[in-house]
């Protein structure tokens, strides 16, 4: 009621106040200008925490008072002020658009002639004003910001107030604020704010100060460089090294090691920088560390009361929105909302409330919002950091990581205290710590090309630290620290974001050049965690576990590690009647526990030992030190026990985490002790899941066990089988989806498992064991996925599944089978889903290559018309899945012709290859991604064309059209399209029923290729010209002698030049581009007759002695050596046949090239001072 009867007065004084001043005329006499003070005075005294203005009422008091109130009267107008802030600010009043004018014009010009001592509440008014106004005050950007801008002027003034200063970078913060539905800031300006912002941060802590106005600086500073990072594309590159300094110095503001002095700069260096600042006298040094192991050890401790205060006093302000989002088991991005965080929320200069404060006036109510001002600077530099190492290129910021990531080899420098861990391990504030590893996580993402080079140092001592040394400590040094941190953190929000930063290192991490134990030790950490309440926490967990088994090459280590039936960390699932996390140790006589499908004891493998046998070879080893405390025991229905008989039967040869993620992905029986004391006995337990996340988590963790590591789970093959045959069935259409993604992965390696001869004894897989496998499916599930309107994702997956049969199996299964496959597929391509379509026929381009299929003229012509179909369809990704059909469907017709299958030549239309013939010569001139396999099938079937279609008049025109769009394609596009063109060339070429060598096209094409043996860049390009070179089985084919010439010295000059690397990725292709063009060189010697010889003789004279090491060093070779034997030989039949002294002459050349001794030619085909290259590429 007394509130009620206050808030009555409030308004009531607010209206009698806004009722005088609206019709208030100024005068310029001492009682009107009391009257207006004492107006303002008590306007201002009103408690605005109630909802007292309109906004029409709001706009029409602030534009009075702007046309009232003179600049000359001082006081009046800084109340003015005030009342324009509480109206703005605690009232939320908007102004309107032609009002917002109004003001900050009145505003601007009280700056220009208003004394110093009013400038501060001018500030603070026009602040609250730009506020999300930023596009409606373009006309003002030049005073305000410009060259001679009034708040560039008043931040660089070095005798500025301090509260004035505060206002000037409020203002500036706001005019960064990116508002929706308006225009940012103009280039020339938001650059002039950046370069102050930076300026402010280096400045800042040369001024003495009050703390809390220092922080609100900070604060402003930081966010508005967030601002202009986050909305335009500003390049920073040039200028990082100081941005990084400035913003590295303040994510650890308030914690006692923020540096005196900023360094100028920081350096993109791995080695450690300069420290500005002196070193610490040991006394001080000692007891600092003292307190840095007492601080570890209270983190350690579950137990520890001064944990326990220092959480209740320090981070309640801090933590109380985490605290509330504890139990939310929806899985949301906190890097995403660390981004977000300073965007949308009112900056905390708008934040005012009833006193002023929402602490106490005591001295701890003081300390304790000093504390939250510091916590909020580090959070900004936080979010600031993690904004520029998105935005910035990962080589760039690679070089910086020494700023902020620890290595052990750098000593003790004092600047390695200052890391990104220093905020990780010892900052009080949750949310700081959740941006720290935010920000290490966005730092770690995508630089696997980078850390490639590093090296384990261990064993070796030298005078020089090399790059990959340092990289490898500081890969160990974020292991290390990681690690540590997951011991400590409790709040399952930032422990969330913990574990994703470990995913994201072994993501990136080159395990196989480092000593073994690092993947060990992170597992058995992990491991307290996988069983966590909080479903965001094990999700994170098998994401770490999906990471490690995705990790190439494939590592023993990770074999010992997944591969025993039993954890390498036993985990104890306490009593659902406990709700709290144990933070104790297991000892071996402890109370037995409910069986959670895992054995309680710690268990590691054997260091030897095979892959495949492996897991009949594992030990019980207890010596590994200590016991680890559980931390990870979940408790209730959050996490059922798991007692599927299935699973249980195969647990001797089961891996661990299959059974992890099988019990996960199934339904689980509720927990029986937290059921209703009054139910029935007979009543069936609640069949319950796992959130949605973990189950697909699960499943994809699976799916990267599968593919990188299948001797793992090859006795698993039974239970993988019924676990898809299990989520084929689910009601959610997400679990089908990643079932789906699972039978693609496993049938794929099983494939290649069944196709590689290499294979062999009782862990092969079998004919006998696919057909079953496949019998299950195709009698189970998949079929009706297929036929039904369900989830198109889902029918499209199923549709790659059954690709994957594999040739050998598919003609072995019962014939209503293999015709509801091929029905099934060529429907799909009818699908009105372009996912669906272009599955289908991918599908039928796989089915087109199977020996049972290829043969079968109908199936032939269907899918050929299907494919037809498909390269008109207006999506780009079903005309790329047709053109790589089409080309394969080209394929089985080279195939047919090449095994005389005479019955399917003569049944296949020629009205049909005709339309093939055209579509593939029109699609390669469609996209790129279309283009690589069309100009294939164009290659393929200009190669199938039987002698009766040749003589027709609109084949011959559709020859030539193919041809001219052959060579258009192998002189330009993008590399891949210029080698399949190449190759669709040489294909052509072996048919030898087309007039090559009689028709104009002929020389298009060898011009074509002779120009891209001797000068493309690319190496696959220039060797599938010279197999188009070699492709011509007949001298006649090459046409006249010029032509002919033209061939040899292309082939000559592009031998030289062989060797010319500009791109080392090249430099693999070097010898089979080498052995390419001898070949080519050595058919057309095979060839030639005695005619050409002397058009050659100056090409022989001039490089003769080029040919002989290369001939010397390739003779080993069967290929060359049989190609020389057939030179040779020709070259012999051809001796009786010259005529003329050129003849001669050139026929001794060759004689000299390939029957001399040659050994005394091989110094000279090795390249001098190329040993080191060697080394490094091969």
């Amino acid at each position: 009621m007394a509130a009620e009867v206050e808030m009555f007065c409030d308004n009531d004084k607010y209206q009698r106040c806004f009722t005088s001043l609206v019709t208030f005329v100024y005068k310029d006499e001492d009682s009107s200008r009391t009257n207006l003070n004492v107006l303002l005075d008590e306007l201002n005294s009103v408690d605005y925490s109630q909802s007292l203005v309109s906004r029409e009422d709001g706009n029409r008091l602030i534009i009075h008072l702007c046309k009232t109130i003179p600049f000359h009267q001082e006081r009046i107008l800084t109340k003015a002020c005030q009342t324009i802030i509480n109206l703005s600010v605690r009232q939320q009043v908007l102004l309107y658009d032609h009002h917002i004018e109004i003001v900050v014009e009145f505003l601007i010009t009280a700056l220009q002639r208003c004394p110093n001592w009013t400038h501060a509440d001018i500030l603070h008014s026009l602040t609250a004003v730009l506020y999300n106004n930023i596009g409606k005050v373009s006309k003002f950007y030049d005073i305000l910001l410009g060259k001679d801008g009034i708040l560039p002027q008043l931040v660089t003034d070095p005798d500025i107030d301090e509260d004035v200063f505060s206002g000037a970078v409020q203002c500036l913060e706001n005019l960064t604020t990116k508002v929706p539905g308006q225009d940012y800031l103009p280039e020339e300006y938001y650059i002039i704010c950046y370069n102050i912002f930076v300026q402010v941060l280096h400045n800042v802590p040369k001024h003495k100060m009050d703390p809390s106005i220092q922080n609100k600086i900070l604060i402003c500073a930081l966010r508005g460089l967030h601002n202009i990072l986050l909305t335009t594309k500003i390049n920073i590159t040039k200028d990082l090294g100081p941005l990084l300094a400035a913003v590295r110095a303040y994510i650890h503001h308030g914690l006692g090691s923020q540096p005196s002095q900023i360094p100028e700069s920081l350096c993109p260096t791995p080695l450690s920088q300069y420290d500005p600042n002196p070193a610490k006298p040991a006394a001080k040094q000692t007891a600092t560390d003292t307190e840095q192991k007492e601080t570890d050890s209270n983190k350690e401790s579950g137990k520890n009361k001064g944990k326990k205060n220092r959480k209740k006093k320090q981070e309640k302000s801090e933590t109380a929105q985490v605290e509330k989002n504890v139990e939310k088991p929806e899985i949301k991005n906190p890097a995403k909302g660390i981004e977000e965080d300073s965007i949308h929320l009112r900056p905390s200069w708008a934040k005012f409330h009833s006193s002023d404060s929402e602490y106490s006036d005591t001295e701890a109510g003081q300390s304790s919002r000093v504390r939250s001002a510091y916590t909020k600077v580090r959070q900004c530099a936080l979010n600031c950091l993690h904004t520029i190492i998105k935005n910035t290129d990962k080589k760039i910021i690679f070089g910086y990581w020494s700023s902020f990531i620890p290595d052990v080899i750098s000593g003790t420098n004092a600047t390695q205290s200052q890391t990104l861990f220093t905020s990780i391990l010892k900052d009080p504030a949750p949310k700081c710590r959740m941006g720290a590893l935010a920000t290490l996580t966005a730092m770690i993402d995508g630089t696997k090309p980078y850390l490639a080079a590093a090296e384990d140092s261990m064993g070796s001592r030298s005078a020089f630290t090399s790059f990959s040394a340092v990289l490898g400590s500081m890969i160990k040094e974020l292991h290390r620290c990681l690690l540590m941190a997951l011991v400590a953190e409790n709040y399952p929000v930032t422990l969330t974001q913990l574990i994703k930063c470990i995913g994201m290192l072994l993501s990136n991490a080159p395990y196989h050049r480092l000593q073994p134990g690092l993947l060990s030790r992170t597992v058995k950490q992990i491991r307290h965690f996988l069983q966590h309440r909080d479903p965001n926490v094990r999700v994170a967990c098998l994401t770490c576990l999906g990471a490690i088994v995705s990790i190439q090459p494939p590592l023993l280590e990770i074999c010992h590690i997944v591969q025993p039936s039993r954890p390498p960390v036993g985990t104890r699932i306490y009593h659902s009647g406990e709700n709290t996390m144990r933070n104790s140790i297991s000892e071996d006589n402890s109370t037995p526990t409910r069986d959670s499908g895992f054995n309680s004891q710690t268990e590691t493998s054997t260091s030897n030992g095979s892959l495949e046998n492996n897991s009949t070879n594992q030990k019980t080893d207890n010596n590994s030190g200590s016991r680890t405390p559980v931390l990870g025991a979940c408790t209730g229905i959050q996490t059922p026990v798991f007692s599927d008989q299935t699973l249980q039967n195969y647990a001797h040869d089961t891996s661990w985490v299959i059974k992890l993620c099988i019990k996960n992905v199934l339904s689980q029986k509720a927990d029986t002790s937290v059921r209703n004391d009054f139910a029935p006995p007979w009543e069936t337990p609640q069949q319950v899941y796992e959130p949605i996340p973990v189950r697909l988590e699960s499943l994809q963790v699976l799916a990267n066990l599968t593919k990188g590591y299948f001797p793992i789970l090859r006795k698993s093959v039974i239970l993988m089988k019924d676990l898809i045959l299990s989520c084929l069935a689910d009601t959610d259409p997400v679990v089908k989806l990643h079932g789906t993604k699972l039978l693609d992965e496993l049938s794929q390696v099983m494939l290649q498992e069944y196709q590689n001869a290499t294979n062999v004894g009782p862990e092969a897989i079998t004919k006998q064991q696919m057909l079953e496998f496949w019998m299950s499916f195709l009698n189970g599930p998949l079929p009706g996925i297929l036929q039904s309107d369900g989830i198109n994702p889902v029918r499209a997956n199923a549709c790659d599944c059954i690709s994957n049969v594999g040739m050998d199996v598919f003609k072995d299964l019962p014939c209503d089978k293999r015709i509801m496959c091929i029905t099934l597929v060529l429907g799909l391509t009818n699908d009105d889903d372009k996912l669906v379509k272009s599955a289908a026929v991918r599908a039928l381009g796989v089915y087109i290559l199977y020996p049972c299929l290829k043969e079968n003229v109908n199936f032939v012509a269907d899918t050929a018309n299907a494919v037809l179909m498909c390269m008109e369809d207006s999506s780009i990704n079903v005309r790329m899945k047709a053109a790589w059909a089409m080309a394969n469907l080209c394929d089985a017709l080279v195939l047919n012709k090449d095994t005389n299958a005479v019955e399917f030549i003569e049944d296949f239309s020629d009205m049909l290859l005709l339309k093939l013939l055209m579509t593939a010569t029109k699609s390669s001139q469609d996209s790129d991604k279309v283009k690589s396999n069309a100009v294939r099938a164009v290659g393929n079937a200009l190669r199938y064309l039987p002698h009766r279609s040749l003589g027709k008049s609109n084949f011959t025109a559709a020859i030539q059209n193919s041809v001219q769009i052959l060579v258009k394609n192998i002189l330009s596009g993008t590399m891949k399209v210029r080698w399949n063109a190449c190759y669709a060339i040489s294909n052509m070429f072996k048919n030898n029923g087309l007039p090559h060598g009689k028709t104009q096209w002929t020389i298009d094409i060898i011009h074509a290729l002779g120009s891209v043996v001797k000068e493309c860049k690319n190496f696959k390009v220039r060797i599938n010209a010279a197999l188009a070179l070699s492709s011509l089985k007949e001298r006649g084919f090459y046409g006249d002698v010029e032509l002919f010439t033209f061939v040899w010295n292309s082939l000559i000059v592009a031998l030289k030049t062989s060797e010319d690397i500009t791109d080392f990725a090249e430099f693999k292709y070097r010898d089979n581009l080498t052995e390419q063009i001898i070949q080519a060189i050595l058919h057309c010697v095979s060839i030639l007759l005695p005619d050409d010889l002397t058009s050659l003789v100056p090409s022989l004279q001039q490089h003769n002695s080029l040919l002989q090491p290369y001939l010397y060093k390739l003779q080993k070779n069967d290929i060359i050596k049989t190609d020389m034997e057939t030179a040779i030989n020709h070259l012999t039949e051809q001796m009786d046949k010259l005529t003329t002294p050129e003849q001669t002459e050139a026929f001794s050349m060759f004689s000299f090239v390939f029957m001399s001794d040659q050994e005394s030619f091989v110094d000279e085909l090795e390249p001098k001072g190329m040993t080191s290259f060697q080394q490094i590429y091969d």
